[in-house]
C-alpha cells in the first residue's frame, strides 16, 4: 500500500521555531511592523475595491489587525472573524460578521468570536486574511496545526475567489513550509513590506 508523506514532526518543529521568533519581536518594533502591515491592507482594500473580507483577532503574537479593521468597517466594508463551531466529529470554521461594537466572547483557545451577528458564506468573501505561524514563497501556510482553514477551504482550493491571502512579517518566511496533501496553500501573501501573488 502507498503511504502519504505525513510532515508532522518537521511541521512541529519548525513551528516551534517559528512562534518562538514571533513571540520574541519586542514591542516597539511589533508596533512600526504591524502599523506597516495595516496601511498595506488599507491601500490593497482600496485599489482592489473590497467589499467583504474574512479577517482575525491577533493571538500568540499575530500581527495586529484592529487599526485597518476600524477603518475598514467605517468606510462600510463588510467585515467577518473566524468562528469554530463545534459539531459531533471535528469541529468546523464559520465566519461571523464584525463589527467594532459588536460582542465578542472567547472560544474555547481564548480566541474572541463574535456570537450573536450573520453567518456570511466563504463565496461572499472578495479575500479571507489569513493567520499563520510560517510561509514560502510558492504559498505554502503553516498554522497552528488544527487545519480549520484547511477544511474549510478545501472545497474552493481550484477557486481564485475568495483570494486567500495569509498575513505574517518577513521574519517568518522559510524557504520550504512542508507540505501535506491536505494543505491549502495562498494566492497571495502580505507582510510589512506590502504583497504581492504567490507562485502557486
Amino acid at each position: 500500500m502507498h503511504k502519504v508523506p505525513d510532515h508532522h514532526s518537521e511541521k512541529a518543529r519548525l513551528r516551534r521555531e517559528l512562534r518562538q521568533s514571533r513571540t520574541g519581536i519586542d514591542e516597539q518594533q511589533r508596533a512600526v511592523l504591524d502599523a506597516a502591515i495595516n496601511r498595506h491592507l488599507l491601500e490593497y482594500a482600496r485599489a482592489a475595491r473590497l467589499s467583504d473580507i474574512a479577517v482575525y483577532l491577533s493571538f500568540d503574537g499575530e500581527p495586529d489587525l484592529t487599526p485597518a479593521m476600524n477603518e475598514l468597517d467605517e468606510y462600510g466594508i463588510t467585515l467577518a472573524l473566524p468562528v469554530v463551531r463545534e459539531v459531533s466529529g471535528r469541529n468546523t470554521l464559520v465566519f461571523r460578521q464584525w463589527t467594532r461594537n459588536c460582542k465578542l466572547r472567547p472560544n474555547r483557545y481564548g480566541i474572541l468570536e463574535p456570537f450573536d451577528t450573520t453567518e456570511i458564506p466563504l463565496l461572499r468573501f472578495d479575500v479571507i486574511l489569513m493567520p499563520l505561524v510560517g510561509w514560502d514563497r510558492r504559498g505554502s501556510r503553516l498554522g497552528m496545526g488544527g487545519s480549520y482553514y484547511d477544511r474549510a477551504l478545501q472545497p474552493f482550493t481550484r477557486m481564485p475567489r475568495p483570494m486567500r491571502m495569509g498575513v505574517g512579517y518577513e521574519s517568518q518566511e522559510s524557504a520550504d513550509i512542508p507540505v501535506d496533501p491536505w494543505d491549502i496553500r495562498m494566492h497571495a501573501m502580505l507582510t510589512e513590506k506590502g504583497w504581492f501573488t504567490c507562485d502557486l
